[in-house]
Parts: C-alpha cells; structure tokens; sequence
C-alpha cells in the first residue's frame, strides 16, 4: 500500500510538474511577445526614412539600461532582404538571412503606432499631423519616431506580426518580426533571465519531489501499518488453525466497524468449522467402532464354515474369498479409525525406545515372500542399531504400508529398495521400487484418502487408498513426515523421515507430549482378526 502511494503521488506530481511547467512556460513567452509588441508600438519611427538608428540605440540605453544593452536586438530590412540596420551586437551565430521575413496580411493589425486597439487614427483636427510625426517620447531626440515626411500617411503595421524562438550556441531569443508592404523589422529580446527562472523552477520541484515522496511513503506505511494491524491479528489466528486447534478465536478488535464485522463473521465460520469436524470425526470413530463387532463376527462364521467345506469345492473357494474381503473391510476399519483419531488430535501414542534397524530387518523376510511370487529382488541396506523413539504398533504399521506399497507396484522381475540413513536429528528411511512412476498430475493428490492413481486402478491391486495417508499421519503424530522424494518411470522413491533422539538403548524415556493411553496392542489390532497378510497396508 505504501509502495503504491508512492508510485500513484509520484505520477501525480509528475504530471502536475509537468503540466504547470508548461503553463508556466507558456505565460513566460506570452509576456515576452507582449514587451516585444509594446516596444515596437512604442517607437513607430524605427520603419521610418530618416529613422536615426544610432540615435535609437543611444536612446533604448537610456530607458532600459545600460546592463540590458546587448539584451535587445533589433534588425531593419526591406522586402528585397536588403538590411537598412542592423544592431550592433546582433548575435554573430544568428544569420539575418536565414530569417523568414515572409508575413500575412492582417486587416485588423493596420493601426496607427500609439494606438494598439485596432481602431484606425482619427482625422487631424488642425493640420496633417501623422503618426509619423507625432512627439517624440520623453528623452528620444527630435526626429526619432518621424514618418516619411510632413503629409506621409502614417507608418502602420499592416502584416501579422510572427513571434519566433531561435536557439543559438550561447543562448535562445526570442525575435518578433513585424512589417507593412516595404519594410520588415526584428525585435528580439534575450531570453537568459526568462531560461533561468524556468531552471529555477525546474530545480526546485526536482527537490522537493523525493522530499514529497518519502513524506508520502512514510504516511502511507505508518497507515497500511495501522490499517492491517487487524488483519495480522487475524492472520496469526487462522495460522494456528488446524485439526488440533480447532478452538483457536480472534480476539475482538476496538477498530473500524468493518474490522469488527469481519472477526465476528470469521469466528462464527470457525465455529461451525469446529462443529461440523467434530461431527465428521465422531462418526468416523463411531462408525468403525461399530462396524467392528459385526465383521468380527462375520469372520469368525466364515472361517468355520471354510473348515467344514469340502476341500477344492466351489464352496470352499467363495468363502475364502469371502474371508480376504472381510479382513480387507476389517483393514479399512481400522484404518479409518485411527485417521479420524489423527484429525482429532487424539491418536494413541506408546512412545518407546525402539531398535528402527530390527524392526526393517524383522520385516524382510515377510516383502521377500510377497516380492517372491512377482519376480523382484529385494535390497535392505540397514546399518544396526539406530534406535528412534515411536509406538512400536504404529512404526510397524507405516513401514509395512510402504513396503507393500512397494512391492506391489513395481514392475514385474524388478526391483525394491530399502535404506536407512542416519543424520543428526533426523532418521530417513527411503524406500524405493522400479515402477513405472506416478504421473505428474497425480502427484498433488497421493495422500488423499481414498485417492488411487488410474495405473493403480487398473493393475487391481485391492488396495484402498489409505495407505499413504495413514503413513504420513503416523509419521506427523512422531514429528516426522512422509514425502514422495522422486518419481520417474523406472524409479520411485518415497522418504520416511523420523525423530531420533539418540545412537543407543540405554537412555532417554517416552515422549512427555504423546498420551500413553495404551498398553497393549489391542488398541489398534482387532483380537478377531487373525494375524496374516498386512490388511491394514492400502495401497496407492
């Protein structure tokens, strides 16, 4: 805001500057013809026969001053270009010829000299007394300012006079040219004096432009600075804003009525925000929890059923794909239930010291059967014993849901690759397989919930799209985070990127922050649910 008062003041004053400049200019050259006129009205005898120039010189010294002397030029010349007189200290840069003494006919210019209105002389009363003989002004000898003899018809300007600018090495003039049907006469005037007001001017306005503009963007900082107090109030409350600050207000402000209305509107919105996510969080929860007891029993009814079947029968075959589906819903369940429990702030941790390197190498033997039967050759590079603190369950559960991510979407008789990598603070284990690559426009989506890529759509994978999101939420829930690090065709690599408070077992104890609301694993796993395949591992 204060960069654009500048910028808006700034282009305003440069166009008032401007503007009145030329204004300013434009009265200086009108009061410079106007001297000019007066001048040459004032002493009719210059175009006169027996004009005595020299005389005429010696007098404009005497009413303008000596120190204006080389101020005023003045030129003489008939039609033919043929110069009666010339002033003595004419500009010698300034050629008389390169003149254009060409002028228009002007019947309103044929007046009299000394009468300047446009109306003609009127008829002398007592005797031919032309203007060429009229009296002499104060201290201009006899003779100065006659006509062309006694009886001559008075010597009037009949042309439009032509005002001009002439631009020398040593200065401007500014030359008015008059005439009537013989003769032509050039007046000019330097314009030294009227030049240097003009610079002064310009400097001055130059000078007190930057003054003006800082004055203008200091003004306009200091009130954007209090203008927008308010809404930096309120930008810092909506930063704190999350699923775990649902609760987070803006204080009410003393400020414009607009403001007032504005906090009153955003809090009502984060009122309805808070309701309507604990709404949807309640009956994540509150659906899984009740989903729970019916699958169980459904699987517990399959299961026997599937002993008493005949072996290879059609029977035995539905209700074993009867059985994969049940513990796949069960995965979803669980899934969902532990998500909702993320967006809630409330995910059960059991902070322990746990051995990261045992827990990568205990699940190797499980992705090497399952990479088995697809052809892939499995790399572990695993340094021993790095130790991170986490919930034993959870860590299981993120590591096995990239695992299986891995392997399952790699292409056949590849390869999967898994390497921790130990920094100061951090733990990094990347993990990474041969797959054909996620497209560029699925990338921003791939820790959506439910969010599967069309390729892993089509390869029928059974995957349900929570994976990801839960490993990153486990991930966050520790203060780490889950990133896709690269991915290109024939190269996909995804980072797990873990707290590590030490290098041995021995030392600190669980994390203060996390809630240890949980002993044992039934908090995650479903007792009814036996152990096998990693249900809960979705996949992309």
């Amino acid at each position: 805001m204060a960069l654009l008062s500048v910028l808006v003041s700034g282009a305003v004053l440069l166009a008032f500057g401007t503007t009145a400049g030329y204004l300013i200019y434009r009265e200086r050259l009108e009061a410079l013809d106007r001297e000019i006129r007066s001048l040459v009205y004032r002493h009719p005898g210059w175009m006169g026969a027996r004009a005595d120039f020299e005389r005429l010189s010696t007098m404009l010294e005497l009413v303008y001053g000596e120190d204006r002397r080389e101020q005023i030029i003045l030129m003489v010349a008939d039609t033919a270009g043929v110069i009666r007189h010339r002033s003595p200290h004419w500009p010698e840069d300034l050629n008389p010829e390169s003149l254009d003494l060409h002028l228009s006919d002007s019947p309103k210019v044929d007046t009299p000299p000394g009468d300047p209105s446009g109306r003609r002389a009127p008829a002398p009363r007592r005797g031919p007394r032309w203007a060429g003989e009229l009296d002499a002004p104060r201290g201009f000898p006899a003779g100065i300012g006659r006509g062309r003899g006694p009886g001559a018809p008075p010597i009037a300007y009949s042309k439009s006079p032509r005002f001009l600018t002439v631009d020398l090495a040593a200065g401007s003039w500014r030359l008015g040219v008059f005439g009537h049907e013989e003769d032509r006469l050039v007046v000019g005037l330097d314009c030294a004096g009227f030049q240097a007001e003009l610079d002064r001017m310009r400097h001055a306005f130059l000078l007190a432009l930057p003054v003006a503009l800082l004055a203008v963007g200091g003004g306009g900082a200091w009130l954007a600075r209090r203008a927008l107090r308010p809404l930096s109030s309120i930008a810092q409350v909506a930063e704190r804003v999350t699923a775990r600050g649902l609760d987070q207000r803006i204080p009410p402000s003393d400020n414009d009525p607009e403001i007032r209305r504005l906090i009153r509107v955003l809090n009502d919105m984060m009122d309805r925000l808070e309701k309507s996510f604990h709404q949807a969080t309640r009956f994540s929860a509150d659906a899984s929890h009740e989903l729970k007891t019916p699958l169980a029993v459904m699987q517990g009814e399959i299961e026997s059923a599937l002993q008493t079947a005949e072996v290879g029968s059609r029977q035995q075959e539905v209700l074993a794909a009867l059985l994969e589906e049940t513990r796949r819903l069960a995965g979803i369940l669980r899934s969902l239930l532990l998500l909702a429990q993320a967006d809630a702030g409330r995910l059960p941790l059991a902070p322990a010291r746990v051995d990261l390197s045992a827990e990568l190498v205990s699940l190797r033997e499980d992705i090497e059967t399952l990479a088995a039967g697809l052809g892939l050759r499995v790399d572990f590079t695993v340094p021993p014993a790095v130790w991170i603190e986490a919930d034993p369950i959870l860590l299981r559960q993120a590591l096995l849901n990239l695992l299986v991510n891995a392997v399952h979407y790699a292409e056949p008789g590849g390869r999967v690759a898994v390497s921790l990598t130990v920094r100061a603070e951090k733990t990094d284990v990347e993990i990474a397989n041969s797959g054909p690559g996620i497209a560029p426009e699925d990338q921003p989506r791939l820790f959506d919930r439910f969010f599967r890529a069309e390729a892993a759509r089509a390869r029928h994978t059974g995957g349900s799209g929570l994976g990801l999101s839960l490993a990153r939420e486990i991930a966050r829930a520790h203060q780490g985070d889950l990133v896709l690090a690269e991915s290109r065709p024939g190269l996909t690599r995804f980072r797990l990127i873990w707290p590590r408070p030490g290098s041995g077992p021995e030392g600190r104890t669980p994390s203060r922050g996390a809630p240890q609301t949980r002993s044992s694993p039934q908090a995650h796993e479903d007792p009814a649910v036996p152990p096998g395949p990693p249900s809960g591992a979705s996949l992309i």
